[in-house]
């Protein structure tokens, strides 16, 4: 028997991610099943296994290709070695945040959001679901690298915080999740209301941005 090429293997597991993707755009994820996606892509049940042994297998890989979209983490880090001054290099992380909650926003934040509101009430699913991941969480590092960029810049006396700087990374992360949160229900779900109608994440990143450099003394 000939031997199957990697590439192959790669196409085959991709059409069946294609597949579960599809399904979850129409169903929550938490409530999808392996029986959906074997329906959705015509392979046979033994055929979908070969490639995931189960429907946390599933989540972690639409998990990992949410975040090597566009090589966000590569993009952070060469950020980060620009020889910049320190606003304008936050600048460009903030920038990063912007291009990827884009890209992200009308595919794979539904799942994610889903996902993620699920695993906190459910937290050996979560475990389940993150052994499996690869990838590095895009957010999460990024606020990380801000974090470090900050701390270094006010230990060297360059930001000149009016508050805590502790105080001030705990406002950057909580309204990073705070916008991807507003903005996955506004536009995900079409939920709105008088503070919260067709809202623009680029826009409220920019703002955040703006807050930020207040806080730090720019």
């Amino acid at each position: 028997m000939p031997k199957v090429s990697e590439g192959y293997l790669t196409e085959k597991r991709n059409e069946i991610l294609d597949a579960a993707f599809e399904v979850c755009s129409f169903k929550p994820a938490y409530e999808v099943t392996m029986s959906d996606i074997v329906a959705k892509t015509g392979m046979s049940q033994g055929g979908v296994y070969k490639y995931f042994n189960n429907i946390y297998s599933v989540y972690a890989a639409l998990i990992d290709r949410a975040n090597t979209q566009g090589n966000q983490i590569e993009k952070i880090d060469e950020v980060m070695q620009l020889d910049l001054k320190p606003e304008d290099k936050l600048e460009r992380l903030f920038n990063v945040s912007k291009s990827f909650f884009s890209d992200m926003l009308l595919s794979y934040n539904k799942i994610l959001f889903e996902l993620s509101t699920y695993c906190i009430q459910n937290p050996e699913i979560d475990r389940k679901i993150n052994s499996g991941t690869k990838a590095t969480p895009v957010f999460p590092y990024l606020a990380n690298r801000a974090a470090e960029l900050i701390i270094t810049q006010v230990q060297a006396g360059y930001f000149m915080p009016l508050i805590a700087v502790e105080d001030i990374l705990s406002f950057m992360v909580s309204s990073f999740d705070g916008i991807i949160r507003d903005v996955t229900l506004n536009k995900c779900y079409n939920i709105s209301s008088d503070s919260m109608n067709d809202l623009d994440e680029e826009k409220l990143i920019s703002s955040l941005y703006l807050s930020i450099m207040k806080l730090l003394g720019m």
